[in-house]
Order: structure tokens, then sequence, then C-alpha cells
């Protein structure tokens, strides 16, 4: 009888309890500090880290699928949508930020054909992001003071966020994450 207790507390506990959510903890080398970020990989190998630096920042981190050498496209980012709410359209620019709905935008938009503008699409909100080849990495909240879009909130009450993006040799795709576990994930690692 008490091997058979034994066994079940060992699978209740070995069980993840933020579903496919997991806490991964990382070091900066640069500063020699421990963060931890709350990530999840859905089947086609793409990935979602949310994570908080030192500074209070909470950060949003997609990957591109780590089983193939896709890029994405220098000029149009990611948009990701959760549940039902109005998309989010990321755009470069040279700081990452939350652009507010009611404030103006000095961000640098570049389409396909290699034209600039600062023209804005008030169908989706915006947040200005660092893009890397395979990934892209934006704030979504920066402090009570700053406007965040609520994408804490909806991370944490949705069931699922979607992606949609252009990759470098302009082919489109799409991929989505469970945010089944993501509250009890997000709690673990934001401190607000």
């Amino acid at each position: 009888m008490f091997k058979y207790f034994s066994y079940l507390l060992i699978s209740l506990f070995s069980t993840s309890a933020f579903a496919d959510w997991q806490i991964e903890t990382f070091e900066h080398s640069a500063t020699n500090t421990l963060d931890k970020s709350a990530t999840v990989r859905n089947s086609d190998g793409f990935e979602l880290a949310i994570f908080q630096t030192s500074e209070g920042t909470v950060w949003m981190d997609f990957s591109l699928s780590d089983y193939s050498f896709d890029e994405l496209s220098q000029n149009q980012l990611p948009t990701f949508q959760i549940d039902q709410q109005k998309p989010v359209q990321l755009l470069r620019g040279f700081t990452a930020t939350i652009v507010p709905a009611d404030e103006g935008i000095e961000a640098i938009i570049v389409d396909n054909n290699e034209n600039i503008s600062t023209a804005r699409d008030f169908s989706v909100d915006h947040i200005i992001a660092e893009r890397l080849p395979e990934r892209v990495i934006c704030p979504i909240w920066q402090g009570d003071d700053r406007p965040h879009l609520g994408t804490i909130d909806a991370l944490r009450t949705g069931k699922q966020i979607h992606f949609k993006f252009i990759l470098a040799d302009d082919s489109a795709g799409e991929t989505s994450f469970t945010l089944e576990g993501a509250n009890s994930a997000l709690q673990s690692i934001i401190n607000q």
C-alpha cells in the first residue's frame, strides 16, 4: 500500500502544473543574473516565451520553428491575436515599446515593395518590437503607468494565442499556442 501511495504522489508531482507551459531559468553572462521564463512549444516546433527583466518590463519572445531554417521578413513583422481580441501588429522600431491607441506613432513601417511610411492601421493595435532573423521580441508590460494593451491579462485568461507572419522568402505562415496553464506559469515569473 505504501508503494502505491508513493507512486501516486510521484506521478502527481511529475506532471506539469502548467499544462504545456514550462518554467525555464537562464543566466545572463554579462550581468551574472538569473531570470525565469514561462515557455510553451507547439507540435510544429514554434516557441513562445514570456519573461520579466530586472527592470520590471515583461517581454514576449516568439520564435520560428527549430525544425526549419526559415527567417522572418525584415519588412513585415508578425501579428498576434489572443482569442477574439483585437490583433496586435508588431512594428520595426529603434526602441521596443508599446504604442498606446491614443498616441501618434513614430515607427518606421516598410512594406514588401520597400516603401517607407509611418501610416497606421487602426484595425490593429501596435507594439514596436526588436527583430532577429528567427525571432521577434516585444514588451507586453512596462508598468502600471504605461499602457500595455491588456496583453498579460489576456494571456492569463485566454484559451489560445495565434501568430501570423511573413518569412524572408515572402511566404506567409501562421501558428498557435495553447494558453492552458499560462496563468499559473505567468504568476510564478511575473512580479507586478
